[in-house]
Parts: C-alpha cells; sequence; structure tokens
C-alpha cells in the first residue's frame, strides 16, 4: 500500500469523526420570569409589532438625521467596536484551524564528517533533504468543535456589543441634540426678555426725568436687565458645551462643527412600548449577555473533553540524497505515517479544576444576564412613568405661563395707573420669564425622555 492511499484512508476516516460525538452540555436558555405587561402601559403606550432600524426617523427632524449620519460615518468608538468584532470573527477562523491538519515543508541541507574511530568513519559527505510534515487531530470528543462554537458565540456577542454601542451612541447624539434645540428656545424667550426690560428701562428713565417714578425705579430696572443678560450669557455657554459634546459623538473637531439655532418647538412623538417578552428579542446588551452564555457553556465542553484521550495522525514524507542532483529520484523517497494517542491518566487537579472554573464562570453569566434583564425592565418602567407624568407637568405649566403672563400684564396696568409699585411689576415678569424657561425646559426633558425610552426598548417597538 502506498503513502498516497493511507493518507487518502487516514482522511476518511478523520472526516468522519469530525463530525461525531461532543461532550457537555448543549445550550438551553435559561429561564425567565417576566411580568406580562408594563405598570405604566397603556393605549398610547400600548402593545406593537413595529420595528424601526432607523429609529431616529419617528421624530421626523432633518437636523436630527444629518446628526446621526454623522455620528454613524465618523464616531470613533464606533469604528473601535467594529475592529473588535472583525478581531472575535478572526478567532472563530483560528479555532476552526484546529480541525484542519498541520503540513509544513523543512528542507534541509548539511555537511558534516563522521569519526575516523567509530566503524566505518572519518568520512566527509552531505545530506540533502526535503521533507513535508502532517499532523492532524481526530476530533472524537468534540473539543475542536466545542472551542468553534465558543468563538462563534464570541464573535456573536461582539457584534451586539456593536450595537448596543451604537444605539447608546445614537440616543446620547439624539438627546445632546434635543437638549441644544431647548437651550434655543431658552435662549429666545431671555432675548425677548432682555429686549423687553431695555424698553422698560428707558421708559423709567424718562419718567425719572419727569419726576413720575424715584431713581429707585430706575436701579431695579437696571438690576433685572443686567441679570437677563447674564442668563443669556450662561444659555449661551451651556449652548456651546452641548454643540462640543455632539462635535466629539459625530467624531469632528469642535473647532469646525455647528448646528444651527434652530428653537425646540411642537410635540415629541408617543412610543408604544409593546410587551416586556420583547425586550429579550429587541435589547442588544440584553443578546449580547445570551450570546456570552452560550460561549461560556461551549467552553464547558472543552474542559470536559480534556478528560478524554486525544488521537492525532502523524505522517511525513519526502526526498533525501547525499547528491542533490539525485534528491528527487524515485529512490531517494522515504515516508512514515501513524497516530499518536494521548491518554490524561494523572493531571494533578488541573482538568478537575478547570472544568469547575469554566461551569463557576457560566453560572455568573447567567447571573449577569437576568441581571441585565431586571435593568432593562426597570430602565423602560423609569421612562414610561416619565412619560406619563412629563404630561401631567406639562398641562400644569402651561396653565402657569397663562397665569404668570396674565399677572405680569396686570400688574403693569396697575403700575401704569399708580396703584402698584415697580417691584410688583419686576416679580410678575421675573415670575412670568421662570415659566417660560420652565416650560422650554420640560418641552426638552419630553424630548429627550422619548429619546431614552426607545432606547430602553432597545431601539424598536
Amino acid at each position: 500500500m502506498t503513502a498516497a492511499t493511507l493518507l487518502a484512508a487516514a482522511a476518511t476516516m478523520m472526516t468522519s469523526c469530525q463530525n461525531g460525538f461532543m461532550v457537555g452540555p448543549d445550550y438551553q436558555t435559561p429561564g425567565t420570569d417576566l411580568p406580562s405587561s408594563y405598570r405604566f402601559d397603556s393605549k398610547k403606550n400600548g402593545r406593537s409589532a413595529a420595528k424601526r432600524d432607523e429609529w431616529w426617523r419617528v421624530f421626523n427632524d432633518s437636523g436630527l438625521n444629518r446628526l446621526i449620519t454623522q455620528v454613524r460615518a465618523s464616531n470613533h468608538d464606533l469604528k473601535a467596536g467594529l475592529k473588535r468584532v472583525e478581531q472575535a470573527r478572526g478567532a472563530i477562523r483560528l479555532a476552526a484551524a484546529d480541525a484542519l491538519p498541520n503540513i509544513a515543508a523543512s528542507p534541509a541541507a548539511t555537511r558534516s564528517r563522521s569519526s575516523a574511530e567509530v566503524p566505518n568513519g572519518g568520512s566527509t559527505g552531505n545530506l540533502f533533504s526535503a521533507p513535508l510534515g502532517a499532523q492532524w487531530e481526530i476530533d472524537l470528543f468534540g473539543r475542536i468543535r466545542r472551542g468553534v462554537e465558543a468563538a462563534g458565540a464570541d464573535a456573536q456577542a461582539s457584534q451586539e456589543a456593536l450595537d448596543a454601542l451604537r444605539l447608546s451612541i445614537e440616543a446620547e447624539a439624539a438627546s445632546g441634540y434635543y437638549n441644544l434645540r431647548a437651550i434655543d428656545r431658552e435662549i429666545d424667550i431671555v432675548q425677548e426678555g432682555v429686549k423687553s426690560r431695555e424698553g422698560s428701562l428707558k421708559l423709567t428713565q424718562d419718567r425719572n426725568e419727569l419726576g413720575a417714578v424715584s431713581s429707585l425705579d430706575v436701579s431695579q430696572a437696571r438690576a433685572l436687565l443686567a441679570t437677563s443678560k447674564a442668563d443669556l450669557a450662561a444659555l449661551r455657554r451651556q449652548r456651546t458645551a452641548q454643540e462640543a459634546a455632539l462635535a466629539v459623538l459625530a467624531g469632528q473637531p469642535a473647532s469646525a462643527f455647528a448646528i444651527p439655532h434652530s428653537p425646540l418647538s411642537g410635540k415629541a412623538p408617543s412610543i408604544p412600548a409593546g410587551l416586556p417578552a420583547e425586550l429579550l428579542r429587541a435589547r442588544p446588551d440584553i443578546r449580547q449577555a445570551e450570546r456570552q452564555l452560550v460561549a461560556e457553556n461551549a467552553r464547558i465542553g472543552v474542559a470536559t473533553a480534556a478528560f478524554y484521550p486525544s488521537i492525532s495522525l502523524s505522517g511525513n514524507l519526502g526526498f533525501q540524497a547525499s547528491d542533490i542532483e539525485n534528491l528527487f529520484n524515485h529512490g531517494a523517497r522515504f515516508w512514515g505515517i501513524g497516530p499518536e494517542v494521548y491518554v490524561p491518566i494523572f493531571q494533578g487537579g488541573r482538568n478537575k479544576a478547570n472544568l469547575g472554573i469554566t461551569q463557576a464562570r457560566y453560572e455568573e453569566v447567567v447571573e449577569t444576564y437576568q441581571q441585565t434583564i431586571l435593568e432593562a425592565l426597570a430602565e423602560v418602567e423609569i421612562r414610561l412613568s416619565a412619560s406619563h407624568l412629563l404630561d401631567t407637568q406639562t398641562v400644569a405649566q402651561r396653565e402657569a405661563v397663562e397665569a404668570s403672563t396674565e399677572a405680569r400684564d396686570t400688574a403693569t396696568e396697575q403700575y401704569d395707573g399708580g396703584t402698584a409699585s415697580y417691584l410688583t411689576v419686576l416679580d410678575a415678569e421675573r415670575t412670568a420669564l421662570d415659566a417660560q424657561r420652565q416650560q422650554a425646559l420640560l418641552l426638552g426633558a419630553e424630548y429627550t425622555n422619548t429619546v431614552n425610552l426607545i432606547r430602553a426598548l432597545g431601539g424598536r417597538w
């Protein structure tokens, strides 16, 4: 029987063995006790099977669309995450390589002289060789296949981690964008207040010159105007900081990045929460934790396989001659083939300890998986509760704006009629301005809470 025939027969045998029995537990998804609905579930935030890949488009905001496009294309954390996924996918190919034969060539040429004090010694000669060696492990008990399974699950977990990171960065960008637009609305309110108070100061100064009011009224009007100008500068400072933070998310230098002034208006879209069970499929961080469970479960199989014998097939063939001209002659051939069996008889408890470590690691990841689900449920409940309470707060704040505006107008009329002091007017103006600014902040909170609800739902609803 020739070497080629032996190698072909061995390859056939080993290929059939590679699909054989695998030790270790097969993966089963842990049971999870989920509520049937959310506490703040309602018709508005009810059940829905709709899914969205570009969740931000629900806001119908061209400025937000442009920002998220920049973030997706240029954010450096996302680019780094993509490289981590590529590394994890490379680890699959690395693990799968153990199932294939290792083949290597090691040609050599030596010139040597033997000792003259031994029989037939004292000669000098050359030796040329061109050997080809191969080794192939038979995966009888699934050690290699479990390793490939673990690497595949790790790669899937890495992809889910990237998806979770992308969703988090997109949500952070959207929240920052709506915070900035809420600041723009505040800026408009305060700017209008500055113009009004400049007019009030001018009017008060004119009346003081005519002796109609005291210099105290002028000083009070000047103080209120200065306060408004200071508030305006503070808001512009906040806007600059928020814009710079968005520049970082978009992967752009802050000095070359700008978002046009655009005061926030309208109402944030309503997002249905769906069912708690849908979070297991929608949240990338939950899917990541579940894929990590699969990987750790497979590693239990790898650790279990260490208790079983392993068989490798080794072979070599090539040419050897003392004259390089005869190296590839028919008679210069040599070959050898045979199995190598490794039986773990005594390992000093290493295999048992390693198995215990992998089982404990799996149990640890089970607890992490369950904790991730609980945190996800809590996050959705918090956002649904906030949505409900923000609606109530917005209605009350709208009434506060209407009442304080009416009080300001009444105080101004009474002051002009001489029945109220200027201090009353100033207090009414401050109250009305604060109410309007609070209304702008609430609108921004409504938008950012909607963004965070979408993030809590995994970007899908």
